[in-house]
């Protein structure tokens, strides 16, 4: 049985996506800034987000036009 995730190319980027954003907030926290909790789920969220957006953009334009005749 195929784990979902790796099934699915929008969940594998989107993960890979919010293991980046915590790697981010950790950052922040190591450099002395305070990210509470609610920013670093938000700026996930966000990351998750335009990702997808991208992703989807880019099926769209590789998809050909169906040709009329």
């Amino acid at each position: 049985m195929q784990n979902p995730a790796s099934g699915n190319p929008n969940a594998s980027v989107t993960a890979l996506g919010g293991s980046v954003t915590i790697l981010l907030v950790w950052g922040a926290g190591a450099a002395g800034l305070s990210v509470p909790a609610e920013v670093a789920s938000a700026f996930t969220t966000l990351v998750a987000a335009v990702v997808l957006w991208i992703g989807r953009r880019e099926r769209k334009a590789r998809i050909p036009a169906a040709s009329s005749g």
